[in-house]
């Protein structure tokens, strides 16, 4: 509903071609079918059909900026990359599970040895964090974001970063059936890798939809603390405590797709009005634009975790799963954990800074030039 009257403005260039149109409801579903995909080969089909219908979202804009292009070659070959070490993955452990439905995967998980089960853990685990836009494979997320159009920007960041986490969860926690702790040590520490990397990037953006870009990869990478929590839980026998971990990363990852489709949009209204991204150029949009500058404000306290922002809630569950665990046994959990808990506190204080730089810059600030 919103890309109708986005799309209005660019006649028939952009998101208003009929190119755009017509791979935008596709994109779309396979967004919907990739979850419901039961073997390898459905799940890698409905995958790459979902690279390249995005990719061709991101180009709509390719006859208007040079800078398009660019991101369309970044974003081109990262997501190939990611489908490489996907299928090498897959493939390697439905030849040792002896099957490639998830059924035989789950039933024939047991029978693959340890070392060749880590292999396949750390390939998957690989492309699926690529696609949630953590390190290291992070490059295209920057680049493709912003010169996206702003609906498919919010697709992008709201709902197609999620199918990483959710592969992550299929392979590593259900299709594999767990796996040891070092597994999870490493998701964790990718992930506040990422969270801080992320914010810190944001904090210094001055483009409005690099910055959400940004802070996109600072949210996946809470998600992914969480998510290794409670693999690290699990394998230490604390069921209840990992689920509670999980339970945190899949709330933050339904809030974080809410506020965060939701300043996509607002900067999309922004860049339609005014042509600019840019917060050095941009000033005076809360009396000339009340609405959106309300609607974004609404959703920047759910990005910074400020109650009654929906981002608090899955946060704090995310920081007490963490407390908690500090009763698990082990030197490393002992480490790691009080580090996750300051990177978690770390990032939500840069991400107020750079929330309020982007309100006060961009809305409550005079205008920079008639």
């Amino acid at each position: 509903v919103y890309g109708i009257g986005y799309a209005a403005g660019h006649g028939p260039h952009g998101l208003g071609s009929r190119t755009a149109q017509a791979v935008l409801p596709p994109f779309a579903l396979t967004l919907v079918l990739v979850p419901v995909a039961a073997s390898v080969s459905a799940f890698l089909a409905l995958w790459e059909l979902m690279a390249l219908g995005s990719l061709l979202l991101v180009l709509a804009e390719h006859r208007e900026r040079a800078s398009v292009r660019q991101a369309g070659v970044w974003y081109a070959v990262m997501t190939h990359l990611g489908l490489v070490l996907l299928l090498a993955g897959l493939a390697l452990f439905a030849a040792g599970a002896g099957g490639e439905t998830f059924a035989a995967l789950r039933a024939g998980a047991h029978t693959v040895s340890p070392a060749v089960r880590g292999l396949v853990f750390v390939l998957v685990a690989l492309a699926f964090t690529s696609k949630a836009g953590a390190l290291p494979l992070h490059a295209w997320l920057p680049r493709a974001h912003p010169e996206a159009p702003s609906p498919v920007s919010a697709l992008m960041s709201a709902a197609m970063v999620n199918l990483g986490i959710y592969g992550l969860v299929r392979t590593g926690l259900d299709l594999l059936g767990g796996g040891p702790a070092w597994w999870w040590l490493g998701l964790i520490a990718v992930g506040g890798a990422s969270a801080v990397y992320g914010i810190l990037q944001a904090a210094m953006a001055s483009d409005l939809k690099r910055l959400l870009a940004y802070s996109t990869s600072e949210n996946m990478g809470l998600v992914l603390i969480g998510v290794g929590a409670s693999g690290l839980f699990a394998a230490h026998g604390d069921r209840p405590l990992a689920a509670l971990a999980l339970c945190a990363a899949l709330l933050h990852v339904v809030n974080h797709s809410a506020f965060k489709a939701l300043l996509f949009c607002a900067a999309g209204s922004v860049l339609r009005s005014t042509g600019l991204r840019d917060l050095d150029r941009l000033g005076g949009l809360r009396s000339r634009m009340p609405v959106t500058a309300a609607l974004f404000a609404v959703a920047a306290l759910g990005a910074v975790a400020l109650p009654p922002g929906n981002g608090f809630i899955s946060e704090w569950l995310l920081l007490q799963s963490l407390i908690h665990g500090l009763a698990v046994p082990g030197v490393a959990v002992a480490v790691v954990l009080p580090l996750s808990v300051a990177l978690v506190a770390l990032s939500a204080g840069i991400a107020a800074a750079a929330f309020v730089k982007a309100l006060g810059a961009g809305r409550r600030s005079r205008p920079r030039a008639p």
